[in-house]
């Protein structure tokens, strides 16, 4: 007897054998720097595999940049930045630690050769992708800072990138966007998962991708780097700038403490313990080794083994 071949079940079958993805509605992008490289890993190894099943992305300086080319499909602008553009000394100067005219992190370079370059951010496309929100920080003169979330549907997507990745003192002076006067967002909100929770998302719904070691614990800032930033904001005007600066640690400390022991169902993708980077490396050895880190983790957490 001779069987009937039946198209539907046959190509049903081969559907079967994928690995069933996660199923998420909001992620969540921590900032950190050049530890944004481990971030562009796990977001180069979704968009090698067509996961993307977001509502809307919630991100903080680098993990904003990282969420603006992921939704452009221009991943491989972060990965080809952090390898050639952001190691150089255009970028991150340290020679001009002591010249308050000059920035220690030129954003407007930044701007200017990666995100407005040659091969530039595709706004039109990003628009087009769902909401991405872009935390960046605004410091009234007299007044606690505030976030602010930037919409990239309704707000100007580069000032808001530039504005949010603004670290204090490293960036001289502000970014000017409308009223605010904004730094970086990392400052107040580095994983803007409370915002998610704000929206009406469940937990269950939420993705963190972390750019910290889980159980990393940061540090009061030294001696020399306090004095360093309080010297340079020591107009009476910003001094409660000067006061979240003061007690960062404390409250990330705290959002960590909160993610983890308070939002059980929180998905969160963190670096695996021999991930070493920090905000400034340039090694390009170890941000290799941090982006193929974070392909290898994304690819665990999706369900795919190493032939994947």
């Amino acid at each position: 007897m001779k069987l009937a071949f039946k198209p539907f079940n046959f190509f049903k079958s081969l559907a079967g054998t994928r690995p069933a993805f996660p199923q998420k509605k909001v992620l969540v992008l921590e900032g950190g720097g050049m530890r944004g490289v481990f971030l562009t890993g796990v977001l180069q190894a979704f968009t090698d595999r067509g996961y993307f099943p977001w509502k809307i992305i919630i991100g903080s300086s680098a993990g904003a940049l990282n969420g603006a080319t992921y939704a452009a499909c221009q991943i491989y602008l972060a990965r080809d930045a952090f390898f050639t553009h952001l190691t150089t000394t255009e970028f991150i100067s340290y020679s001009n630690v002591l010249r308050p005219q000059k920035h220690i992190l030129n954003l407007d370079w930044m701007v200017d050769t990666i995100i407005s370059g040659d091969d530039p951010l595709d706004i039109r496309k990003l628009k087009k992708s769902c909401p991405l929100l872009i935390t960046a920080t605004h410091c009234s003169e007299d007044r606690p800072p505030e976030t602010v979330y930037l919409n990239s549907k309704s707000d100007d997507v580069i000032t808001a990138l530039k504005a949010t990745a603004a670290v204090p003192f490293l960036y001289r002076g502000f970014v000017h966007y409308k009223h605010y006067q904004f730094l970086d967002g990392s400052l107040l909100d580095p994983i803007p998962f409370h915002k998610a929770l704000s929206l009406g998302f469940n937990e269950e719904e939420i993705l963190v991708i972390a750019s910290r070691n889980k159980g990393y614990r940061k540090k009061q800032e030294s001696f020399w780097i306090k004095a360093l930033y309080e010297n340079y904001y020591k107009d009476t005007r910003y001094r409660f700038l000067v006061e979240a600066m003061d007690n960062r640690y404390t409250k990330y400390n705290n959002l960590l403490d909160d993610l983890y022991h308070n939002h059980p169902g929180i998905s969160v993708i963190d670096p695996p313990k021999e991930f070493k980077l920090n905000r400034i490396t340039r090694d390009r050895d170890k941000l290799i080794q941090g982006f193929e880190l974070g392909v290898s983790t994304a690819k665990s957490w999706l369900g795919i083994g190493k032939s994947g």
